[in-house]
């Protein structure tokens, strides 16, 4: 071995050892930014989520506690593959992946720059389907191509054709072939940079639903329960009223689990046997509650529930609360399930309430029966008639009364409220898109010598509309009217409007938005409307913050609406994501008013 030989050798060990070196001395350094070149910007948020090396946030600093991100060439490798690899399922197939690796002076700090060549992308070409089966199989199959995205010239991503595949499945599976084939073959032409596809689909033989078995520790009567079971034996099978069905009995909440099987291998001339397996919630349950808000101050509540009370799936509940604003509440419900049809429910409402308010407090004893319709998974309708005794006691109040106004402190009313909801929001405590709505209408006097005629509207909407990066913008609009009827000259103070507080205008304290007589008592409103804007936005982990704004107000005569005459107020606020809801802290001012005060809020829950 000559030296020239040697040097070389040599020379390359130490090379070696540099690279080993500088990559051990980037090892652990803090990952500062990750920068991309030759992607559009809106595509750095997806390949970020492909890696797992990530940047330290801006919060990096204010969040001294937590380990900052460290630098892994071990990682980073596995980072570029995976690069690589969602380029190629999205059509780059010829992708080059480099980067340099950028330390700061002092070599705690690492920027990592990564250069994306994408290459000439692979585009679909012809897209073909072989189906051996019947004309009603063929029929299925065009009605697939309506939907199906894939279209000649789009370009070639695994994703898109895997969806393709199951929608195929999935189809066939919902009309009655739940033994069907696909499988996809696909064809590159390198030089053109064209993929063609051929899906193959064996149908096989059309099936329905057998027999129908119950099993489990439920002791609710099987005809009850098979009321609500969609799954008809000789009908054709679908995959989607399994799922239905199986949605449908965990929603009469009084099983712990359903699951139903179809039983695939014990098929008998085309005859699907299906297993439904169910686990009954405990019967008997006691909750028992406690918070604190600023508002309520400290509340309690206690719950007693009787599932499958004198059988029937019948519930009774009995329900006490405890907050500042409501000494004692205490309410008994009965609900009677399929009365006449399915999801109409009869409710039996027996309640007592003692209510305390600025200028008055208020015992409410009475009992509502209610009507409920389930229209769909989203929306209900239904009418009330509610009978009680009102005790209205205006000792704290500096309100003057008449001879006639004393006499109705305790008074009888009666009424029918009729009333409609609906709900398309994604989440039920903090959602980021979809509708809300609520309206009832009241009218009452009918009855029971009923004191006070009066009818009364209420409106709410309130809409999400998600901005990206789980930024949400929220909107509400609530409106009341309530006017009195057959000559009374007026409505009773405890069904006014008062406006104010952690789910009103924030700006104000609670109820403290109210027409006042001569001595400044709050007399409540006969017509109110209030609208609040908001915009949602993440901090850190479990931890969000909103900006908003609410406007609104209470008027004294009844469809009286001024619009010049409307209260405003803007705010802060912090929300803390938890099992039960957000806590919210919001900070809140009024606008408009030539002085600076805040209103300062903690309770449980967004405002809308």
């Amino acid at each position: 071995m000559n030296m020239v030989h040697i040097r070389r050798i040599f020379l390359q060990i130490l090379i070696l050892t540099g690279l080993l070196l500088n990559a051990s001395a980037q090892d652990n350094t803090i990952v500062n930014k990750i920068r991309f070149t030759g992607i559009d910007t809106l595509q750095k948020e997806i390949l970020l989520k492909q890696m797992n090396t990530k940047a330290r946030p801006f919060t990096g600093k204010l969040t001294f506690w937590k380990k900052s991100t460290r630098f892994s060439n071990f990682t980073f490798d596995e980072d570029l593959l995976k690069l690589k690899k969602y380029y190629q399922q999205n059509g780059f197939l010829d992708v080059s992946i480099t980067y340099d690796l950028q330390p700061d002076k002092r070599n705690k700090k690492l920027d990592l720059l990564i250069h994306i060549r994408k290459g000439t992308p692979v585009s679909l070409g012809e897209i073909n389907y072989s189906l051996t089966g019947t004309e009603e199989n063929m029929q299925i199959l065009e009605s697939l191509k309506a939907i199906i995205t894939l279209k000649p010239g789009q370009l070639f991503q695994d994703d898109k054709i895997i969806i393709a595949e199951n929608l195929i499945r999935e189809k066939f599976n919902h009309k009655g072939y739940p033994f069907i084939r696909v499988e996809k073959s696909i064809s590159l032409n390198e030089k053109l940079h064209i993929a063609a596809i051929n899906f193959t689909v064996t149908p096989g033989n059309k099936s329905y639903f057998g027999e129908i078995n119950l099993t489990g520790d439920s002791l609710i009567n099987k005809l009850y329960i098979l009321k609500h079971v969609g799954i008809k034996k000789s009908e054709v099978f679908s995959q989607a009223t399994i799922e239905k069905t199986q949605e449908e009995l965990f929603d009469m909440n009084l099983f712990r689990y359903v699951t139903i099987r179809a039983m695939l291998d014990s098929v008998e001339n085309n005859a699907i046997p299906i297993a439904i397996h169910l686990k009954e919630l405990p019967r008997w349950s006691l909750k028992v509650g406690a918070g604190y808000g600023t508002e309520d101050k400290i509340r309690t509540s206690i719950l007693f529930k009787r599932l499958n009370f004198l059988g029937g799936g019948r519930t009774l509940s009995i329900k006490g609360q405890h907050s500042y604003f409501t000494p004692l509440s205490i309410e008994t419900k009965f609900i009677q399930p399929d009365v006449w049809s399915k999801n109409l429910d009869l409710i039996l409402n027996p309640f007592f309430s003692r209510e305390r308010e600025e200028s008055y407090e208020v015992d409410r004893l009475g009992t509502s029966v209610t009507l409920q319709k389930e229209l769909t998974k989203k929306s209900a309708a239904y009418v009330s008639y509610t009978f009680g005794k009102d005790k209205v006691d205006l000792s704290t109040s500096k309100t003057a009364l008449s001879i006639e106004e004393a006499d109705k402190l305790s008074h009888n009313k009666s009424g029918v409220t009729f009333g409609y909801n609906l709900n398309t929001t994604n989440d039920l405590f903090s959602p980021e898109k979809g509708w809300k709505y609520e309206g009832t209408l009241t009218f009452m006097g009918i009855g029971f010598n009923s004191q006070f005629h009066y009818y009364k509207i209420m409106t709410e909407v309130a809409y999400f509309h998600s901005l990206g990066n789980n930024v949400v913008l929220a909107g509400k609009v609530k409106n009341g009217i309530i006017e009195p009827t057959q000559g009374d000259s007026q409505t009773p103070i405890e069904d006014r409007f008062l406006m104010g507080g952690a789910l009103s205008l924030r700006g104000w304290g609670r109820n403290q938005i109210s027409p006042e007589n001569e001595l400044g008592s709050k007399l409540g409103g006969n017509s109110m409307m209030e609208t609040s804007a908001e915009i949602r936005f993440p901090l850190y982990g479990i931890f969000s913050g909103t900006a908003f704004m609410d406007l609104g107000n209470s008027w004294l005569n009844s469809w009286e609406f001024k619009l010049n005459k409307l209260n405003y107020d803007a705010g802060l606020g912090l929300r803390v994501k938890t099992p039960v809801g957000p806590i919210r802290i919001d900070v809140a001012s009024p606008l408009f008013e030539g002085k600076f005060r805040t209103q300062f809020f903690i309770t449980i829950g967004h405002a809308f």
